[in-house]
């Protein structure tokens, strides 16, 4: 009697699992849909802190939910931790994209960062 309730479970999930790392920046949250920039696999020139460290795993199913993907769900996550912590800006370190089954999985590290400004006053005296 339970199994087919189990299976209708099985077949049906979708989740959405984050950790973030030190949460409590003391830096002023911003906007749910503030503007966040993405960096992967290329360098950050502008100077930053690091407010945390965050990983991420989806899982979708194909049937109801479609294909999991790095700059669909991974990234819009990402964008909703990034404003809650008051970041500018999010480097994905690594991540894994897979299927198994009916099911896409994708695992994503990233750090979220905050632009600083700094004042150059290295300039030789005259």
């Amino acid at each position: 009697m339970f199994l087919p309730l189990i299976g209708l479970v099985f077949l049906t999930s979708c989740s959405t699992v984050t950790n973030v790392e030190s949460p409590n920046t003391g830096i002023e949250p911003k906007k749910s849909n503030c503007q966040v920039q993405f960096y992967n696999g290329i360098a950050v020139k502008e100077n930053y802190i690091k407010l945390s460290k965050v990983e991420s795993h989806i899982e979708k199913n194909f049937f109801f939910g479609g294909k999991a993907n790095l700059e669909d769900e991974a990234f819009s996550e990402l964008r909703e931790k990034a404003c809650e912590l008051g970041g500018d800006a999010v480097i994905i370190d690594n991540f894994i994209e897979s299927s198994a089954l009916e099911f896409s999985h994708i695992h994503v590290w990233a750090t979220i960062i905050k632009f600083i400004e700094t004042t150059d006053s290295s300039t030789p005296d005259e």
